[in-house]
Order: C-alpha cells, then sequence, then structure tokens
C-alpha cells in the first residue's frame, strides 16, 4: 500500500501552522480594506495576491517538497505565455518572466532552511565545489572590473542556474516512487504542450500569435524561420529543447520498458522537435540515440540495434521534412566567423586570454545583463557595430551559453563549469552500473537529458535556462537519492 508522503505533525507544529493561518487571514483582511478604501486598488489587489500565491507555495514545500518542485518546473514552463497575457514585450510582462526568479530563490531558501532544521545529508562536495568555483571567478572578475552590484548579481544568478538547480535537487527527500510521478507529470504535460503545438502547425501559427508568444523576429535570409513550431514557447530553439529532453526521457523509459505507450509518448516528443525546424533539436535526438545504443550496447545488442534503427528512421524522415531548412543552417553557422554568434566566441577567448583567469566578471559579457545594461566591453571589443550585438538591436547577444561563461568567469571558470559536468555525467555512468533493472532507465534517461542540454548549449541559452536546468535536475535529484544501493552510498 502506497504511503503518504505527507509530513506528520505534533499538536504544537499544528499550534503554530494554526497562528500562521490566522495572522495571513487578518492580514488580507486588512488588505482587502484598503483595496476597496483607497485609489491603490490595481496595487494592493497584485501585493494581495503576490502574498497569497507565496503563502501557498510555502504551505506546498512544507507538506511536500518535490511536489513543490515540480510545481516550480510547471510554473517555470508556463511563464512565457503567462506574461504574453500582459504584453510579452511589456514592462508587466517583463516583470511576470522574472518572477520566477523570486520563486526559485523562495524554494532554495526553504530548502536550506529544511535541510539545516532536519540535519538531512548535504549533496557531495563534488556536486557543490563547481557552482562555488565558478561562482568564485565571477566574482572577482565583476570586483576588479568594478561591475555594479545589481548587474554583477544577476548576472551571477543567471551563470549558477545549472548548480543552483542540481544541489538543491539533491537537499530533497526524493523517493522511489517520486521517479514515476515525475515521469508522469512531465509526459502529461508534455504531450499537451505537443497537441498545442501541432495545432499551431495546422493553422500556420495561428495558435502562437492568438497566444502572442511569439516574439522571434523573421528578416533577410532567415524568413524559412516563420514556418517553425513555437507552441506555448517565444522562440521555435526553446519548443525544441523542452521537446528534446522529453524524448531524452522516454525513449530512455522506452528502451528499459519495452512498453509501446513509451514509444509513442517518444515519437510524439521527437515529432515536435521536428516540427521545430531546429537543426540543434535533429543533433539532440541523434545525440540520445548514440547514447543509448552505447550504454545497451555493452549489456544488450538486441535493444541497442532496436535504438539505433528507431534513431535511423527519425534522422531520415528529419531530413525529408527539414532537409531544405538544415542545409540553410549549416551554411549559416559554418560560415567563417561573420555570424554574430561566431563573433561571441571568438571575443569570448580574447577576453579570456586578455584576463587569465577570471574573466571580466558576472553580467558583463554575451548575457542577459550584458544586453540590459549594454556592456562597455562590446565596444571595447568592436562588437557595437556587429549586427545583432549593437545598442540599438541587441537580440543575439544572449543567443548562447559558453561565450558567457568564457567570457565572463575566464579560464577558471570554463574549466570548472566543464569539470563539474564531467563529475554529474560520470555519477550518472555509475549509477547504470549498480541500479536494479527496473529503473535503469532513470540514470540513463538523466544522462540522455545532460547530453540534450550540453548540445542545445553550443548554441542556445539553455544553460541560463531556468526550465531547461530544472528538468534536468529533476531527474538527477531522484537519480542520486532514491536509487542508492546501499545506505552507506547517500551521498555516492
Amino acid at each position: 500500500m502506497r504511503t503518504s508522503t505527507a509530513r506528520v505533525m505534533t499538536s504544537g507544529q499544528w499550534a503554530h501552522q494554526r497562528a500562521a493561518v490566522s495572522a495571513f487571514g487578518c492580514l488580507i483582511a486588512v488588505m482587502v480594506g484598503v483595496l476597496s478604501a483607497t485609489r491603490y486598488g490595481v496595487l494592493v489587489g497584485s501585493a494581495l495576491f503576490g502574498l497569497a500565491f507565496l503563502a501557498v507555495a510555502v504551505m506546498t514545500y512544507l507538506r511536500d517538497p518535490v511536489l513543490a518542485f515540480i510545481w516550480l518546473w510547471i510554473l517555470e514552463l508556463i511563464n512565457a505565455p503567462l506574461s504574453a497575457t500582459f504584453g510579452y514585450s511589456s514592462s508587466a510582462g517583463k516583470e511576470v518572466r522574472q518572477g520566477d526568479e523570486v520563486l526559485v530563490l523562495l524554494f532554495l531558501g526553504l530548502t536550506i532552511w529544511r535541510t539545516m532544521r532536519t540535519n538531512a545529508p548535504m549533496p557531495a562536495l563534488r556536486f557543490v565545489v563547481p557552482g562555488i568555483a565558478i561562482g568564485l571567478f565571477g566574482v572577482i572578475g565583476a570586483i576588479v572590473h568594478a561591475v555594479p552590484l545589481t548587474v554583477g548579481a544577476t548576472g551571477a544568478l543567471l551563470g549558477l542556474k545549472l548548480w543552483v538547480m542540481i544541489v538543491a535537487a539533491l537537499m530533497l527527500p526524493w523517493k522511489l516512487g517520486d521517479v514515476d510521478r515525475v515521469y508522469s507529470v512531465m509526459t502529461k504535460i508534455g504531450v499537451a504542450v505537443a497537441v498545442i503545438g501541432l495545432a499551431d502547425f495546422v493553422t500556420h501559427g495561428a495558435v502562437s500569435r492568438a497566444l502572442h508568444t511569439s516574439n522571434y523576429s523573421v528578416s533577410g535570409g532567415e524568413a524559412y524561420r516563420a514556418e517553425a513550431v513555437h507552441s506555448i514557447f517565444p522562440s521555435p530553439g526553446e519548443y525544441s529543447l523542452f521537446m528534446s529532453l522529453l524524448f531524452a526521457f522516454a525513449f530512455a523509459k522506452f528502451m528499459s520498458s519495452a512498453r509501446k505507450a513509451d514509444l509513442v509518448l517518444a515519437l510524439v516528443f521527437a515529432g515536435s522537435v521536428l516540427l521545430s525546424l531546429r537543426l540543434k533539436g535533429v543533433l539532440s535526438l541523434v545525440a540520445v540515440v548514440v547514447v543509448v545504443g552505447v550504454v545497451y550496447g555493452t549489456t544488450s545488442g538486441r535493444r541497442a540495434i532496436i535504438g539505433l534503427v528507431i534513431g535511423a528512421l527519425l534522422v531520415a524522415v528529419a531530413f525529408s521534412v527539414e532537409g531544405s531548412v538544415i542545409s540553410k543552417q549549416l551554411s549559416t553557422y559554418g560560415s567563417s566567423g561573420t555570424t554574430a554568434r561566431a563573433r561571441l566566441y571568438s571575443t569570448g577567448w580574447k577576453i579570456a586570454d586578455k584576463d587569465f583567469p577570471i574573466g571580466v566578471g558576472f553580467g558583463r559579457f554575451a548575457s542577459y545583463p550584458s544586453r540590459i545594461y549594454y556592456s562597455p566591453v562590446y565596444y571595447e571589443y568592436k562588437l557595437s557595430t556587429v549586427y545583432g550585438l549593437s545598442p540599438t538591436y541587441t537580440h543575439f547577444i544572449d543567443d548562447t551559453s559558453w561565450p558567457s561563461v568564457i567570457g565572463e568567469t575566464g579560464y577558471g571558470g570554463f574549466v570548472a563549469y566543464v569539470l563539474g559536468l564531467l563529475v554529474v555525467a560520470i555519477a550518472m555512468i555509475r549509477r547504470l552500473r549498480t541500479v536494479a533493472s527496473d529503473v535503469t532507465w532513470v540514470p540513463l534517461a538523466a544522462l540522455c537529458a545532460l547530453t540534450v542540454l550540453v548540445a542545445d548549449s553550443v548554441g542556445e541559452a539553455s544553460l541560463f535556462s531556468w526550465l531547461a536546468t530544472a528538468t534536468v535536475a529533476m531527474i538527477f535529484g531522484p537519480m542520486m537519492i532514491a536509487t542508492k544501493p546501499t545506505s552507506r552510498d547517500v551521498m555516492a
């Protein structure tokens, strides 16, 4: 019989909870009075809604931290379409999108508080050190180059997203049943998003236009992107990444369970990736199939062959559906260093050489704050005249991940980041060798998801996405905590 994960409270704890609820009720009553008696109705109403939402979030976390993490993931997913209801490019829309930062910080604070209060084991240092090292290089660089505090703090929060999510996930009280709970939620929501994407495709973008989520600019030789599917996301790239991650989960589960339902899910997600018309999406599918083939090639030749056959069919379909698009993208990104992305990469290495080993500091290069608070680094390296990197058109500044890592944290931060990824990957591979056969798919799915994230990060800002990093962490956390071979391996 399934055991409830709810926390059993003592009479004293119930008393404290009732007192907190009563106090919150009084606060609501006061604010409602202010709402009806003053001209600041909208402001007070927004504050009231925000307080109520935060109160619900805290109560959810106290009852079930894992469920709170799942809800955080869902809120990250609907963040863009929610902001679009206020006007995606409006100040209100931007504030809504930035609200996820508040939720993540609240979640992280509650997780640290819970860990200290319950004396729960801390994550192994090898998962914590990379984030600390990257943070030190970025902060020292910011101090040396006199980066304003607001800019540096925002850049640090972006630059450390992956490590924040991994460490937070490792601090949660995962149980083996949570693995299936996470998979169920992710795939059901993924199917819903895929259906919206299919409707968007059939109606030639009418859905994304109706949702006001398409902020993808189309110009010149990039007109082919106008046909790409967005679903609920503001760009095809984000849709492609999300569906690629879900394909990694479903395909790994199918290879372990051989269930037709899992295969159908994998094909639905793969089809959604193809509709996004993104080269990175096709490469991600190929990477997942290769990883699965290599893993099962050492244990089950039959399953490895099945996986590779499915992968070959997907590649064939991909080239038949979007062969011309793939050719155009290969031609564009393979050009001799003339694109904005190529200039960011080459300049990132120049910065790392000049400011060895710390870089120019968080928030100063190829990141969101360097675009919002236009960085002087772009003038210094003559990027201010490059299309997409100029002060008047900054669209491509935070277009990808690694130039920011390299430029803002230098060689020191770059090496720490790469070594950290290797540590995480090795932990997944070790789990593959030790877990029971019925949960082999969990570390395999985690390894495939990490592969997708890294592959996509070469041409997308996926390392700085709360949704992408939380998706990887939501399978990595239970993999490390709930599938331990023995109790002695708590932080192995």
